[in-house]
């Protein structure tokens, strides 16, 4: 990991296992912060997706389960949404950023299998810090998985 001024060093003490987030916004991921944010970026560019295209399908799709209240929605090319609401509210662990609403909403692809989960703070890490989170973090968006899940950028 680089060295780091002491004040950028608590803040991203703050990505690791907490009271609030079990295992972290890392994961098991080895990587840098740095290297996770650019590894992604770099993803989406391959893609052809902008970060704010993958954003924008993810904010609907959390939507129209949020407002189905846990019935079933289409999410994209084979897979569907479920809302599951959790009490509570998870602070962002970038100091100053607030908190936000524990509620999740699960992706699954045709055989039913969980593929991902969108939570409020993940939107948030992701538009305003182009951050997935780490891979092996519960909640972390792998930009490749949900594009083929979601199809944005497609006509």
């Amino acid at each position: 990991m680089p060295r780091r001024a002491p004040l950028e060093a608590e803040m991203y003490s703050n990505l690791g296992p907490s009271r609030f987030s079990a295992l972290g916004f890392l994961g098991e991921d080895a990587r840098d912060f740095e290297d996770i944010l650019s590894d992604d970026a770099r993803s989406l560019e391959r893609l052809g997706v902008t970060r704010e295209q993958l954003v924008q399908e993810l904010r609907e799709v959390y939507e129209r389960a949020l407002q189905a209240g846990g019935d079933p929605v289409p999410a994209g090319p084979g897979s569907v949404a479920e809302c599951l609401e959790c009490r509570g509210r998870v602070p962002s662990p970038f100091p100053g950023e607030g908190t936000f609403p524990k509620h999740q909403v699960r992706v699954f692809n045709e055989q039913g299998t969980q593929s991902l989960v969108i939570t409020p703070l993940a939107l948030h890490l992701i538009e305003r810090h182009g951050f997935f989170q780490g891979v092996g973090s519960p909640f972390r968006i792998d930009p490749a998985q949900a594009v083929a899940m979601l199809g944005p950028g497609r006509e």
